[in-house]
């Protein structure tokens, strides 16, 4: 600082000397440094100024009248913080490190501050608040911590705080909606795990709790607002839309009445990957547009191109096989009766009994012993691949601070087993087994002629040779936007001969354009048929085909594609080359809300469907990337996995959100045991 220059004016009659303005403006200086690694806010305090230069003596009033420091005072002066209970504090103005001569001022200042009211989130571009030297002379200006100093490429810190006051009025509306009981009946759910992929929105569940118990602890309505934008200002990027989102779905339904069956059958509906945070309709054309703009601002366009990862890059494992320790050695005998091999001492492998346990004891108790691991593929929806970005220097656009993600070859397959199982119908232990699914209020029936010309259809559920339609949807008044049809004969029930599987739309109820899937299992092999219904009266066939028992059929259609596009033998043990967590949760700052899975890496598993998996969910993406999610989505649907060739850290997942049903053969000290893992803990 200038010491020979701390005035605000050219006032040439007014000796400053003794004011000590350099301490004054030091100590604005510390005390806002105390608030930095909090939030700050805006108030609606007003006349600020006027009381700075009315609280100091009259005759050094002129002095202190500039322009920049006037400017600071009526745009920062107002700036506060909030503590967890709601009272303001003052981040400019504390008396108590004042100079004598500027207190009067000072307390004048706060004291207006005090009283008022919080009218935003404080967001700026600018490190430096104010103008600390202009014209010769230095003025009340503060710096602002490097991790304070907003910056995006897609908004402005006006358009930022702009959206902080939309998100305090609509978490005020959703505080409103939905009152602490119904917030904690569904907390109760959440954290119990009866709800498919609850700790997806476990953290905004809780956090809507904590909000309303906070308030609630306060009658004044003005610290209420107060407790309210401190969690706007801090919560994750989504929790403040309580209304649009997962948790504003199950609240509706909690504080409708409906029963627990229905919850969760909705609540998994829309939880499932094939739905959640995934667009259902392609992206207008100005969507498109939006996103190039986007994508250009952000510079992520190689960002988006994603390739199969393989082993060798993956650095996080809980377990891996060492092949070299089990490698002969290569250094050579030498001697008259080097040419000789001796006999081998093979020890006898102790077969140990078969035991059942969770994952996490299984962690504790056996992983780190085990010389050699096996895993028994037995079910396709588990197959699931390591991706990472194609561009290794590009900007991640993931949530995490590494470029993998996974997808599971189950899918929208995973969907139907999922709608089957929900309906009260039967999806596994059926030697014969066609489901059908759709989106909408649309009334598409599954048919099937049988061998003896009988007909399976919504007039007639069960025939003589043992199929059974036992799901129906969509039929006269039922009304189900996430449909399901499902034929099956059980295990040793089928008739050999000509089966045949068509579709028809008995009623239109949407745009005349309805997509659907159709599974067709044969003695565990699953077959796919993609296609989109017409209007009312559309016919289509989906499987022809001649049945003999325990073969697997030859299917006439051209547009179904068989189950086994990946390189492993269902119903085979394959060799386990490492064991790793998602990659969400490989660094110090996981996370978790993203889910929990255990990948076992397989030796020789990959996904030769030309790269078909997902390069990334809308899910597992950056916040600044959701307004442009529809155009994503279609992106990475249509657009295959780079480098499949080279895909070498492929297997089976399991998630701590669901029965694991895993057997494992375990091979330490020459001995082998088989383990089976029902469930994560």
């Amino acid at each position: 600082m200038n010491n020979d220059k701390t005035a605000f004016s050219t006032n040439a009659e007014y000796d400053n000397s003794n004011d000590q303005y350099p301490q004054f403006s030091e100590a604005i200086k510390h005390h806002f440094s105390t608030f930095d690694n909090l939030p700050l806010f805006t108030t609606d305090a007003e006349g600020l100024f006027e009381a700075f230069l009315e609280s100091l003596p009259h005759k050094a009033r002129q002095h202190y009248t500039c322009s920049c420091c006037r400017h600071f005072v009526n745009r920062f002066g107002g700036l506060v913080s909030i503590s967890e209970d709601g009272e303001i504090s003052s981040v400019l103005w504390d008396e108590d490190n004042t100079p004598k001569f500027f207190v009067k001022s000072v307390k004048a200042m706060k004291e207006i501050v005090l009283k008022s009211k919080v009218t935003g989130v404080f967001v700026s571009s600018e490190k430096t608040l104010g103008q600390p030297h202009s014209g010769g002379w230095d003025h009340m200006a503060v710096t602002l911590p490097t991790e304070k100093v907003y910056y995006s490429r897609l908004k402005t810190a006006g358009q930022e705080m702009a959206e902080k006051k939309e998100d305090f009025r609509i978490l005020n509306a959703g505080l409103v909606e939905y009152p602490l009981d119904a917030v904690d009946q569904a907390l109760i759910l959440l954290e119990s795990e009866s709800l498919y992929r609850s700790n997806k929105i476990l953290g905004v569940a809780k956090f809507l709790q904590e909000l309303h118990i906070k308030r609630q602890n306060t009658r004044n309505s003005r610290v209420q607002d107060n407790i309210t934008w401190l969690a706007v200002a801090t919560a994750p990027a989504g929790f403040c839309h309580i209304k649009s989102s997962m948790i504003g779905t199950l609240l509706d339904d909690i504080v409708a009445g409906l029963s627990f069956d229905s919850i969760s059958r909705r609540f998994a509906e829309k939880m499932n990957p094939s739905n959640y945070m995934r667009s259902q309709v392609a992206p207008s054309q100005g969507n498109i547009q939006q996103a190039e703009k986007i994508v250009e601002k952000l510079g992520i366009a190689n960002s988006l191109r994603r390739r199969y990862a393989t082993f060798q890059e993956i650095t996080q494992f809980i377990w891996k096989n060492n092949e070299s320790s089990k490698e002969k050695s290569d250094v050579k005998v030498e001697g008259v009766f080097s040419n000789i091999t001796p006999k081998e001492s093979k020890p006898n492998k102790v077969e140990l009994p078969n035991t059942i346990m969770t994952w996490e004891k299984f962690q504790r108790t056996v992983l780190l012993t085990a010389e050699s691991i096996e895993v028994r593929v037995d079910n396709p929806n588990r197959l699931m691949a390591l991706v990472t970005a194609s561009d290794q220097q590009a900007p991640n656009i993931l949530l995490w601070n590494n470029p993998f993600s996974w997808y599971y070859h189950g899918g929208i397959d995973g969907e139907i087993k999922r709608r089957v199982e929900s309906a009260g119908g039967r999806y596994e232990g059926n030697e014969i087994r066609c489901s059908l699914i759709w989106e909408g209020y649309t009334d598409l029936d599954l048919h099937c002629v049988t061998p003896s010309s009988e007909h399976i259809y919504y007039g007639d559920k069960m025939s003589s040779c043992n199929g059974w339609l036992d799901i129906d949807m969509n039929g006269g008044s039922h009304r189900d936007y996430s449909p399901v049809e499902n034929i099956r004969w059980s295990n040793g029930h089928a008739s050999k001969g000509k089966y045949v599987f068509y579709v028809h739309n008995y009623c239109e109820r949407g745009s005349g354009r309805t997509p659907f899937k159709a599974e067709l299992e044969v003695n565990g092999q699953i077959y796919t048929y993609h296609g989109v219904a017409g209007n009312t009266g559309f016919k289509e066939t989906l499987f022809t085909f001649d049945y003999v028992k325990g073969q697997h059929p030859d299917i006439s259609s051209t547009n179904y594609s068989s189950d086994n596009a990946w390189n492993v033998q269902l119903n085979s043990f394959v060799k386990v080359k490492g064991i790793t967590n998602s990659p969400n949760l490989w660094n110090e700052e996981k996370v978790t809300h993203s889910g929990h899975h255990i990948f076992f890496l397989l030796d020789g598993c990959k996904d030769l469907s030309e790269g078909k998996g997902r390069g990334f969910f809308n899910e597992t993406l950056k916040s600044e990337l959701r307004e442009i999610r529809k155009t994503l989505e279609a992106y990475t649907a249509n657009t295959p996995i780079e480098d499949v060739e080279n895909a070498s850290a492929c297997g089976v997942g399991y998630s701590k959100d669901s029965e694991w049903d895993l057997t494992l053969k375990i091979t330490s000290n020459n001995s082998t045991r088989i383990i089976k893992i029902d469930r994560w803990d």
